[in-house]
């Protein structure tokens, strides 16, 4: 069983939902609430060391300011720079459509290149279900040697694999010649 890599002073897993910096010095991450440093106040942070590299190294070093000791507040006109406590505030504050607003969910038997020159791709499409698509997977049993037997040493929709196999087992005449029987290949689509 594998285990779970743990970071941050607390020893816990990696969490999407709680803001985390990288030490400089030891490059281990840490929760931010963990070692006392806020989001918004990170992107002021050139060096970031925690608590035991602050001890060897110093403390973290934050970014030199260029201009007024604060900086003014934004023009409204004008976006908020990135990674600025006032774009963390404006992104914070926006709302962003779910999944079923934007996604297409066609049929397989919908999708069509008819169906695709109309939504030209404008927003992600979503094929639940293959049936109807006129695609097949092939059998678990499936190898590399079977892509070479459908397409060809030399050319086909893929291109090819004779030079690249052939130059390894160092038989130009069987590209598959002295290897392991290849892995199966657990998934392929071909479009025709």
């Amino acid at each position: 069983m594998a285990s779970v890599p743990v970071y941050c002073l607390c020893r816990l897993p990696y969490d999407v939902t709680r803001f985390m910096i990288e030490c400089d010095g030891c490059q281990d991450w840490f929760h931010g609430s963990c070692v006392g440093v806020e989001e918004e106040a990170a992107a002021e942070i050139d060096l970031y060391h925690c608590p035991q590299c602050a001890v060897l190294r110093g403390p973290s070093v934050m970014k030199r300011r260029r201009g007024p000791a604060k900086a003014p507040e934004q023009d409204p006109g004008r976006p908020a720079r990135t990674g600025s406590a006032q774009f963390i505030r404006e992104l914070r504050g926006r709302t962003f459509p779910s999944a079923d607003e934007v996604l297409l969910r066609p049929s397989g038997a919908q999708l069509t290149v008819e169906y695709l020159e109309e939504n030209s791709f404008s927003v992600p499409i979503l094929v639940a279900r293959h049936e109807g698509l006129g695609m097949t997977l092939p059998p678990s049993s499936f190898t590399p040697r079977d892509v070479l037997h459908h397409v060809g040493q030399s050319g086909g929709a893929l291109g090819g694999f004779g030079g690249l196999w052939g130059a390894a087992s160092g038989d130009p005449q069987d590209p598959m010649a002295g290897e392991e029987s290849p892995p199966p290949i657990t998934s392929l689509f071909v479009f025709y």
